[in-house]
């Protein structure tokens, strides 16, 4: 395989695990903090793109189980989302190379709506991440290819919000609003290996957990009205802690034939470190007392596992297929089930300074149910089923070379 051969091959094949790895994982998993860029041949690269994704979900026979009998034959949940990256990849001195990069690679998103059974457990919820990481690699000869020991950092912002719609007593009802912030920096080490006659590259990467001891913000309930016991309404202070725990991430690809790739990666992160997370400092507005609030995730470790082939058809045009399997997240409490999604794009470099990628991905949301009596917080006290649901996801990104 000639050089141009390779890096054709190698960019559809990073191209089609980024799609898949984004599309749905489990978790708050969005595809994490992709490095391949970090191996680009060139000795600068310039790399932008965004994907966007749509998981058609909706809940059925949702029911409460807080006593209040309210139920609803289903409930859409609207969430929709864009992940943008960028990266620039520079070759320091000969054995180093450096990859800054920003993108949004953990978060979650819903809209649920208002007066239905949902509403008192979420009406709406996001959380949103910004990532600004610098990742290096030190390159040393070794057999017929080389080895790199890589290391990085990143600096993570995260934003949540959470809205309910409260039915309390009297016929006092609201929409009490929790905001909260914060940030954190996590690190990564790792090592790769490489042989660039065959595209060959097996890498092993560790990411550390992010530690959000520290989430502030308020909530706001000055929305409410009536009762006869009056109102302790207004903006107040709350505080929360959480974490994006660490994962463990291999890849591997290689050269099978002529103009032919296959490549596959195995991601492990362990979000069962996110069961109960309370959020302090609530008080009821209506007796004004304090109000245990808590976002129940009660998650499970994720897997994901990917695997696929690419072709170069022309010196100008590769091409990509992969399948993906997700294991979902979720146990006693939401949604994320397993996932199986099928991704395809194709590359193309109308010289060797510029590739354009496009790519899309159907997949499925399987079929599944919760049930959670609420520990402590009985807006979390629901019950609901839900059918395989349809995944939808596209992407879009350029690259330049010099």
């Amino acid at each position: 395989m000639n050089n141009l051969r390779l890096k054709a091959l190698l960019g559809a094949g990073c191209f089609s695990l980024l799609i898949s790895g984004v599309a749905n994982a489990g978790g708050f998993d969005r595809g994490g903090v992709n490095i391949d860029q970090l191996f680009d041949a060139a000795p600068y690269s310039f790399d932008a793109g965004v994907t966007y994704v749509s998981p058609q979900r909706t809940l059925k026979n949702v029911q409460r189980l807080d006593g209040s009998g309210m139920s609803s034959s289903s409930v859409d949940v609207g969430g929709d989302y864009a992940v943008p990256r960028i990266g620039i990849k520079a070759n320091i001195f000969e054995p180093v190379d450096c990859l800054a990069s920003y993108t949004e690679p953990y978060g979650a998103e819903a809209d649920f709506g208002m007066n239905n059974a949902y509403s008192p457990t979420a009406v709406e919820y996001y959380v949103k991440t910004n990532d600004f990481g610098l990742t290096c690699s030190y390159k040393i000869n070794v057999g017929k290819g080389s080895l790199r020991f890589i290391g990085g950092v990143s600096y993570q912002e995260v934003d949540a919000f959470l809205s309910r719609q409260t039915l309390l007593a009297f016929g006092n009802t609201g929409l009490g609003k929790f905001k909260l912030s914060d940030e954190a920096w996590g690190w990564r080490v790792g090592a790769a290996y490489e042989i660039p006659e065959i595209a060959l590259r097996a890498s092993l990467m560790y990411s550390s957990s992010y530690k959000y001891d520290g989430l502030s913000g308020t909530v706001d309930t000055t929305g409410f009205a009536g009762g006869p016991l009056g109102n302790v309404t207004g903006v107040f202070p709350v505080s929360a802690s959480a974490e994006i725990p660490q994962a463990v991430e291999f890849k591997l690809q290689s050269g099978i034939a002529p103009g032919w790739l296959a490549f596959g990666s195995v991601r492990w992160q362990e979000w069962s470190k996110l069961g109960i997370i309370p959020i302090n400092g609530v008080i009821n507005p209506v007796f004004g007392t304090p109000s245990p609030v808590s976002f129940d995730l009660l998650y499970r470790d994720g897997w994901t596992v990917s695997g696929g082939i690419a072709h170069k058809f022309t010196d100008q045009l590769s091409g990509a297929v992969s399948l993906t399997w997700d294991r979902g997240t979720s146990t006693t409490s939401g949604y994320q089930s397993d996932t199986w999604s099928v991704a395809s794009g194709i590359s193309y470099s109308p010289n060797n300074k510029i590739e354009v990628r496009l790519g899309g991905s159907i997949g499925v949301l399987t079929s599944g149910s919760s049930t959670f009596t609420g520990v402590g917080d009985t807006a979390n006290a629901i019950t609901y089923t839900y059918d395989d649901d349809l995944l939808l996801a596209g992407s879009a990104s350029v690259k330049v070379k010099f």
